[in-house]
């Protein structure tokens, strides 16, 4: 599922005892641009009983991502129906695209709990700093000489060490060339290096 983001713009068409409607706008993670019209009035018409057919779109555009070569921190706030009722959740997970981690979330729901795309609603999704000017919310009163990082998440914390080191542990040695290439070996292969 390759996600994109999308600003939509409505309101409802204006009348003349309303020449003026307000003017709502949403962040839309869905596939196409007329996904994301659909899902826009789904939305409106739940907390402003406001439909297509009485409305109009003013704008949609798709919102790239400023830098999608570096990895960075998502937290993603949700509300999703499952069979027993309706449940708030926020998750985080590592990424270099916001809509990249909104896919992962999908699968994630997926998985863990068994959720459909059309049953989980995104409230908010943002990206969330890490290191030691993280919490904007840090009063050095209350919370000590060290800011607490704003990632709360265990599994996205074990990333932000900066001395982290993935090892290679099991690696076969591969022939320079493919003259060097034989069937047999006469000794076995060390796969494992310190």
């Amino acid at each position: 599922m390759v996600l994109s983001q999308f600003q939509v713009v409505g309101r409802k068409r204006p009348t003349e005892t309303d020449s003026t409607p307000k003017i709502y706008r949403m962040r839309i993670f869905s596939k196409t641009h007329v996904q994301a019209k659909s899902r826009f009035w789904y939305f409106l018409h739940q907390f402003a009983n406001l439909k297509a057919s009485t409305g109009e779109i003013l704008a949609v555009h798709e919102i790239k991502e400023k830098n999608p070569r570096i990895v960075k921190n998502f937290g993603i706030l949700i509300r999703y129906n499952s069979r027993s009722g309706t449940h708030n959740m926020y998750k985080e997970f590592r990424d270099t695209r916001l809509c990249g981690a909104v896919e992962q979330m999908y699968q994630d729901m997926a998985g863990r709990h068994r959720a459909r795309f059309s049953t989980i609603h995104v409230v908010e999704a943002k990206e969330v700093p890490s290191g030691v000017k993280a919490s904007k919310e840090y009063n050095p009163e209350k919370d000590g000489d060290v800011p607490p990082p704003a990632v709360q998440r265990n599994n996205i914390k074990q990333f932000l060490d900066s001395r982290i080191a993935f090892p290679l542990a099991h690696r076969i040695p591969r022939p320079s060339q493919k003259k060097y290439r034989t069937t047999f070996k006469a000794n076995r292969p060390s796969t494992f290096f310190s």
